[in-house]
């Protein structure tokens, strides 16, 4: 339990070190070269990626991929948390929020397996930073009070014995998170609750794990925060009081960024009362500190403070020159972006030319449905003329045969269409799956071929010793370039066995973690095809419910018919009503005797009435024409019934729809 909390911490604290100097990267790249055991040099390295992700973010990124590759090796949950976590703040800060927001849910599902309640609130936080950042405040406020709600639920009431101090310190973190999220989207009155709670629990002693450092930690970063809150409320005394002494406390701690949004903050409000040789004076301030603390968004807010001041006073030159600087620090911003980028350009284009051919398919596939079930229609009239009018019985016998022998195979042609197109849906949603693999074998083989010319280099004056050390590493190397390949191979077989016929064999599942899965993959394949869609999710899991013998393509195949059922409804309905709609899917599992039960809920517009006892009949569908075939409920429902289970539908017309699975469970 001592390393769940150390490690938990780690993000805390280390989150803010990015100003070690060059002598304390060089004393922590020493600690890793010489570390005997993985976990010394898990840690280690985890305190160096918080530096590079301002100043290095390629280096970054290789020693995040290194550290999850080092965790998965370690085999601790609370590690591949941490590395993932790493991940999506790297990504966050450099604006690549789809991916951030991957490996956060990545995080969490991890989190959520070591049952550790501190992993599982930090996991929510990290979410709620991403969803902050995106603009998403909805979604960044829901998974804060989830983490506060956990929190709550679990920490002793009254923080007094030593223990607690570093259970407080994270439940603290989560208050001062709230106090940011809040702040950020100008509810000012709960952002200053949040913020005054901080302040009370810090001065109380509950802000810390050992020492005072968790205080002054907490006291600075709450200060901007404080003083941003009252810049709003057009209290400029009570704010500058709260820019001078978070930039006192930053300055005691080394802590270069708090010391930059404290004083940008005080040329802010100077700005504000007018007094504009202050605010020169404290924007410059900044400008200096971004030579050494490459906070280029920091950097970036005192151009533009400096920009508009120099406006005020009516010097064009000076404005003319913070504008040009303005746009280099831009420029140099969205190239530390493309560091990342450059990084996934193959995998996107060879993701792209996929999307492109899966679209082709889809049209093919809708275009084949039409012509086959076109082709039925008639193939069923021709059969009842010919039974109705020919005289001959035999003759009629045999054609009649003959038409159902054609009417099962276009059925079965159908039913295949189907099962692509569910395919094409499902790769939206896991396609990202492949990239991680890819960008490790990509970036190993670079590292390979910087490799290869040091060791023809070493040969070349004669240390054969040296180049023999080269070769091992490149070795090693390639064993992971193997390993990512079968990786990467393994996923895209399993997609390919989606779309396979037959029944599979019965095999161990995690039940929950794959009903989970496939929600998350659904909502996410739909919004890659409408980003404007947003839908809140809520998940009921039983625990009771481990791992149970079942086929896991059937169960995927049912799921997520009926997630994509759930999704297109409140979408629909979304169009409908507009802002005054919260469209809200709903999951839950439980534990039944020798029965496992699934309940997919949506508030969309229900089913009506009259159509009620059709939706499980082949071909029947309420979607407009070419938005489906008609063939998803007919085939889930055969599913379950081969199963030996049962599926039924409870709804009210213009409230909601749900569906209720029950299958046995065989041990």
């Amino acid at each position: 339990m001592r390393k769940a909390f150390i490690t938990i911490l780690l993000l805390l604290h280390l989150h803010n070190a990015y100003t070690q100097t060059t002598q304390q990267y060089d004393s922590l790249k020493s600690l890793i070269n010489s570390a005997k055991d993985d976990s010394t040099r898990f840690y280690t390295t985890a305190g160096m990626i918080w530096g590079y992700i301002y100043s290095n973010p390629d280096s970054a990124t290789l020693y995040v991929q290194q550290n999850i590759l080092l965790a998965q090796k370690m085999k601790s949950g609370h590690a591949l948390f941490m590395g993932y976590a790493q991940y999506a703040a790297l990504e966050q800060i450099n604006g690549n929020y789809t991916e951030a927001l991957q490996y956060a849910l990545r995080g969490l599902r991890v989190a959520e397996n070591t049952n550790n309640f501190i992993s599982i609130s930090q996991a929510y936080f990290t979410l709620s930073d991403v969803y902050r950042e995106a603009g998403d405040f909805e979604q960044a406020i829901y998974n804060m009070r989830k983490a506060k709600s956990l929190l709550e639920s679990k920490l002793n009431p009254v923080f007094e014995e030593e223990k607690d101090h570093k259970t407080a310190s994270v439940y603290v973190y989560c208050l001062l998170l709230a106090a940011q999220n809040f702040e950020k989207f100008n509810q000012l009155d709960s952002a200053l609750k949040y913020a005054n709670n901080v302040h009370d629990l810090s001065l109380k002693g509950l802000g810390r794990w050992g020492t005072s450092e968790d205080t002054l930690f907490f006291s600075s970063v709450l200060a901007p925060v404080m003083g941003n809150i009252y810049s709003k409320t057009g209290d400029y005394s009570t704010s500058l009081n709260y820019y001078r002494s978070g930039a006192a406390m930053a300055n005691g701690k080394d802590g270069k960024k708090d010391l930059m949004d404290n004083y940008n903050g005080a040329a802010s409000v100077f700005k504000k009362k007018g007094q504009l040789d202050s605010s020169i004076f404290y924007a410059n301030i900044v400008l200096e500190l971004s030579k050494t603390a490459h906070f280029l968004i920091g950097k970036l807010e005192a151009l533009n403070l400096l920009s508009d001041v120099y406006k005020l006073k009516h010097n064009t030159d000076s404005v003319a020159k913070y504008l040009e600087l303005t746009i280099e620090t831009k420029d140099s911003l969205f190239n530390t972006k493309k560091v990342m980028e450059i990084q996934n350009i193959s995998f996107s284009e060879q993701l792209r030319q996929q999307e492109m051919k899966d679209q082709q398919e889809q049209y093919q596939n809708r275009l084949r449905t039409y012509m086959l079930a076109g082709g039925l229609l008639v193939v069923l009239l021709i059969a009842g003329i010919l039974y109705r009018n020919n005289l001959h019985k035999q003759k009629a016998k045999v054609k009649i045969e003959k038409a159902y022998e054609e009417l099962k195979i276009t059925q079965a042609q159908l039913i295949q269409s189907e099962k692509m197109a569910s395919l094409g849906e499902l790769t939206t949603g896991i396609a990202h799956e492949i990239q991680n693999p890819l960008n490790f074998v990509n970036n190993f083989s670079e590292v390979n071929r910087e490799l290869i010319q040091e060791m023809k280099n070493e040969l070349s004056v004669g240390n054969k010793e040296e180049a023999i050390s080269i070769a091992n590493d490149i070795d090693e190397n390639e064993e992971k370039i193997s390993h990512h390949g079968k990786r990467a191979d393994a996923i895209v077989k399993g997609m390919l066995l989606h779309s396979l016929s037959g029944t599979g064999q019965k095999e161990p599942i995690d039940f929950n973690a794959l009903t989970d899965e496939y929600l998350r993959l659904a909502y996410h394949g739909l919004r890659a095809k409408d980003n404007s869609f947003k839908a809140t999710m809520t998940t009921d899991f039983d625990e009771a419910i481990k791992k149970i013998n079942m086929i896991p393509q059937d169960i995927r195949r049912v799921l997520m018919n009926l997630y994509n059922n759930a999704f297109y409804a409140v979408n629909e309905k979304k169009k409908r009503l507009g802002e005054n709609y919260e469209p809200t899917v709903s999951v839950s599992t439980k534990r039944l005797d020798n029965k496992v039960e699934v309940r997919v809920k949506d508030n969309g517009s229900g089913i009506p009435q009259k159509v009620l006892d059709k939706i499980f009949q082949p071909f029947f569908t309420t979607k407009p024409t070419g938005q489906g075939t008609g063939l998803g409920l007919s085939l889930a429902y055969d599913i379950i019934k081969s199963l030996g289970g049962e599926i039924k539908v409870e709804t009210t017309e213009g409230e909601f729809s749900q569906f209720v699975i029950q299958l046995p469970i065989t041990e």
